[in-house]
């Protein structure tokens, strides 16, 4: 009987085994629900002398990131600045202008590239100036066409979508758009456009709401002296 207690006993003392982890399952979404969100960074440009891109009277919030169902990661990539029909939309700087044409979101659009490689995207242009043509090279200054509400802006109020695409951010294609707040902020605003001597053009009208024939001149440059 001793023999059984003290067997008894010691398969007592027996730690149990330990009980197997249990090792959590994590599910991954598919790529395609990876959510793409707004790059937090402001990286300098590289660049000095940078022209706001519209001129004359204009009027801009920050946007930037906002939700957009109809455009690539769901958010805002600009901010829109708000200016009357046919305002002048200038190139900020010196560069190459590449992608001219139309899509159903951007209406008239156009992408610049400057110097450095930093990109720039211009949406809802009404008309194209003649220097809007891709390949061309434009200076700081030189206007690229007018404000206007093409795309998915129609019926809203006129407006230039904006946006800066550092270089840095470039392999991530549409999504390395960074918030323009405060590069816009800080660029100058011309308060002069040098007409060239003889041009006589008439603007090609490219929607029905373009600006009226004359109403502004564009082939222009900017006179550095006057632009301070």
């Amino acid at each position: 009987m001793r023999r059984l207690v003290l067997a008894a006993l010691a398969l007592a003392l027996v730690p149990a085994a330990p009980a197997a982890r249990k090792i959590p399952t994590i599910h991954l979404l598919p790529e395609s629900l990876i959510p793409n969100l707004p790059p937090t960074m402001t990286p300098a440009l590289g660049e000095s002398g940078y022209a706001f891109p519209v001129f004359g009277p204009s009027a801009f919030a920050d946007t930037f990131g906002g939700a957009r169902s109809d455009v690539s990661g769901g958010w805002h990539h600009g901010d829109d600045i708000f200016a009357p029909l046919g305002a002048p939309v200038v190139a900020v700087a010196h560069g190459l202008v590449f992608a001219v044409g139309w899509d159903r979101v951007g209406g008239h659009k156009l992408w610049l590239r400057d110097d450095r490689g930093n990109e720039f995207y211009y949406a809802h242009l009404s008309v194209y100036s003649p220097v809007a043509v891709n390949g061309a090279i434009v200076h700081a200054g030189d206007v690229l066409g007018f404000v206007g509400n093409t795309g998915d802006a129609s019926g809203t109020p006129y407006r230039l979508h904006f946006e800066v695409h550092p270089i840095g951010l470039i392999d991530r294609g549409y999504d390395g758009a960074v918030d323009p707040t405060t590069y816009l902020r800080s660029w100058r605003k011309l308060k002069y456009l040098r007409f060239d001597a003889g041009t006589d053009w008439t603007p090609t009208v490219l929607a029905a709401n373009a600006p009226k024939v004359g109403a502004v001149l564009v082939r222009t440059s900017l006179d550095p002296a006057l632009a301070r």
